[in-house]
């Protein structure tokens, strides 16, 4: 082998290397997000349900559109505080989104009923529209609320008889991610500016 080709070798080895390590320095440096709310990544939170939309069709928790958020958040028409707080809180999220020029259309929330027995798909179609046209109604039958709940660690239960009964339920809501992991845990009470922090985190990530 001539000296000429022994350099040539040489130089590429040289460069693979200088290669490798631009690649592993910027893969070691890129920013993981910051979330001021409950970090669950790896928690095992299962996404892959599908329910039944108040408007016919079918939503896919795992499946949102391409670089898309989804918040997710368990309640019931009748709710009192709880719910209502939270819907209302997530429109407040997406002001927060177009304030800081994102299209708030990429922050898809869903409201999953725990009382599929008085909420019907024509009471909770009119209730999500009454928040925003956007969000999404889901449910199913009962014991798919009762799977689709255990896996997001959420408890609930029926308190009273009647036709006035109400229901006591966790009142966490979720982020989960384009890729349909669940990332974030958020408290009831958190504030819009907090909870969209969070979502832009996300949307940053694709």
């Amino acid at each position: 082998m001539n000296t000429t080709m022994m350099g040539r070798r040489a130089v590429l080895s040289a460069f693979k290397a200088i290669a490798f390590s631009c690649v592993f320095v910027l893969s070691a440096c890129s920013p993981s997000p910051q979330f001021l709310n409950q970090n669950v990544t790896g928690s095992g939170y299962a996404t892959q349900v599908e329910l039944k939309n108040a408007s016919g069709g079918t939503v896919q928790l795992s499946a949102p559109a391409p670089k898309q958020v989804t918040a997710l958040f368990f309640g019931f028409t009748q709710c009192p505080d709880v719910c209502p707080t939270t819907l209302g809180t997530m429109k407040l999220v997406k002001q927060e989104l177009i304030k800081n020029k994102i299209d708030a259309d990429r922050l898809r929330i869903v409201f999953v009923s725990i009382d599929p027995e008085r909420d019907t798909p024509e009471v909770l179609k009119a209730y999500a529209a009454a928040f925003d046209p956007a969000v999404i109604g889901a449910y199913s039958s009962p014991e798919g609320t009762q799977k689709v709940a255990k896996d997001f660690n959420i408890v609930y239960e029926k308190v009273g008889a009647g036709p006035f009964y109400t229901m006591n339920h966790s009142a966490n809501a979720y982020l989960i991610d384009s890729d349909g992991r669940t990332r974030v845990s958020i408290p009831y009470g958190t504030t819009a500016p907090v909870i969209a922090h969070d979502v832009e985190q996300l949307l940053a990530m694709k």
